[in-house]
């Protein structure tokens, strides 16, 4: 008897048939448990199998081997066109536009006037140079001049005159001081008084003093005399004639600027633009623009093509809009300097014969022809591709993708110009999306 605080508990009957049919339909099923595990295992490893003969099976590509073919080889870009001569044409002064003669895409010559300027201190300044000259020209007459016959005689007889004058001053100056001496020889004898004794000294002084006057006097007017006989002095006259050139200078610098106030075409041109209305002050940057008849295209190029650019390459031009029409030109001048921020090159390029449409800032195309007639290897355009600084394609070799650097053209219609890095037999992939180097290929049939 089970002991109820053990909960209930079944024992098995001893020769029961019915408890040995359910000991074995429980091991069937344990054994069909099993043989289903092994069943899903087994499929699971034919899966992998198969998945990884999936992804390590030859990849199907599509392979072409590059071929040979004559072209023409150019650098295709756009370009704007801008005068052989573009300038801002102004005075070199500052003033008030007085009269305006052309507008807006007029054509001027070389020469013809645009604009007249005024400048009221441009006046004032001639007339004060005019003022300048006029008396430097009669200081140099006045220096050049000699005297005359009569100014010489005249001179001379004052000299004469005066050489009288002086030998009767001398003459008196001996007659006094002869009776000076007797009168202080009276003086002293004491028959003579003091007061003539002084009287007779005083006359001697005085005649002394005019002797000397007399002496100076005819000093004074032979210098006269000198003077005149030696005028005029190259000296003074040299002096005379740099006060006037250099006044002339100065009149022909303020005549200059008022010829300047003429502002006139510098080369035949259209005017592009006008910069100032009648009656209106402007400065020195210039009335008008003007832009030369003689017209350039200028390009900036990238400087990998340095090497292929030289002055006189040939170039065929053509618009966009102008359909139909292309004319022929050449490389005119290559800069200098390559833009450092840019990395490009300006190139000038000149027309042989422009046609009538083209006009200054308008945009065309350009095709310079760097190779007139080269062979060059032909490949797909899907077939390359861009890797880090270079251009690669793959190939197809022993089953195997490989890799190859190579050289290219601009893409042509046929297909990418290949200047290095493959030759005829190459197996090219085209199109080789997905396959990276080493990959297993097989090629499609």
């Amino acid at each position: 008897m089970a002991d109820p605080s053990r909960g209930t508990q079944f024992t098995k009957p001893v020769n029961d048939p019915a408890s040995d049919a359910a000991v074995g339909n429980w091991g069937a099923r344990k054994r069909s448990k099993w043989v289903f595990r092994l069943g899903v295992l087994v499929l699971l490893a034919v899966i992998t199998s198969i998945g990884v003969w999936f992804l390590r099976r030859p990849k199907l590509v599509t392979v072409v081997n590059p071929y040979q073919a004559s072209m023409t080889e150019t650098i295709a870009s756009r370009a704007r066109v801008g005068g052989l001569q573009e300038a801002a044409i102004g005075a070199q002064f500052a003033g008030t536009v007085e009269k305006l003669f052309v507008k807006e895409g007029d054509r001027v010559k070389a020469g013809q006037p645009l604009a007249v300027l005024k400048n009221d201190l441009t006046q004032q300044r001639k007339v004060q140079a005019e003022t300048v000259v006029q008396t430097a020209r009669s200081q140099l007459a006045q220096a050049s001049r000699g005297p005359s016959e009569a100014e010489l005689a005249e001179a001379e007889h004052q000299v004469t005159e005066a050489r009288a004058q002086a030998a009767q001053a001398r003459a008196d100056l001996a007659l006094a001081q002869k009776n000076f001496a007797r009168a202080k020889q009276m003086e002293a004898d004491g028959i003579l008084s003091k007061a003539d004794y002084e009287a007779a000294q005083s006359k001697t002084l005085s005649a002394q003093a005019l002797a000397r006057a007399a002496g100076a006097a005819v000093k004074v007017r032979e210098a006269r005399l000198r003077i005149l006989k030696e005028t005029p002095k190259p000296e003074d006259v040299q002096v005379a004639r740099d006060r006037l050139a250099e006044a002339r200078q100065a009149l022909t610098v303020s005549q200059q600027e008022i010829k300047d106030a003429t502002v006139s075409a510098p080369f035949a041109g259209v005017v592009t633009r006008v910069n100032a209305e009648q009656g209106q002050t402007v400065g020195t940057a210039g009335v008008v623009d003007l832009v030369s008849d003689r017209l350039e295209m200028r390009v900036d190029l990238d400087e990998n093509n340095l090497a292929e650019l030289a002055v006189g390459l040939p170039a065929i031009i053509s618009s966009s809009t102008f359909r139909g029409t292309s004319f022929k030109g050449h490389v005119s001048e290559i800069a200098a300097a390559v833009n450092p921020e840019r990395g490009t090159i300006q190139v000038k390029i000149t027309a042989d014969n422009p046609p009538d449409w083209l006009r200054p800032g308008q945009t065309v195309n350009v095709n310079l022809i760097t190779n007139e007639r080269v062979n060059r290897l032909i490949v797909p355009a899907s077939s390359v591709l861009r890797k880090g600084g270079g251009t690669i394609v793959l190939v197809m070799e022993d089953g195997h993708a490989l890799e190859k650097l190579v050289l290219t053209r601009p893409a042509t219609r046929q297909g990418v110009p290949i200047s290095a890095g493959l030759t005829t037999a190459d197996r090219v992939i085209v199109n080789p999306s997905g396959i990276a180097s080493g990959d297993a290929v097989r090629a499609r049939r």
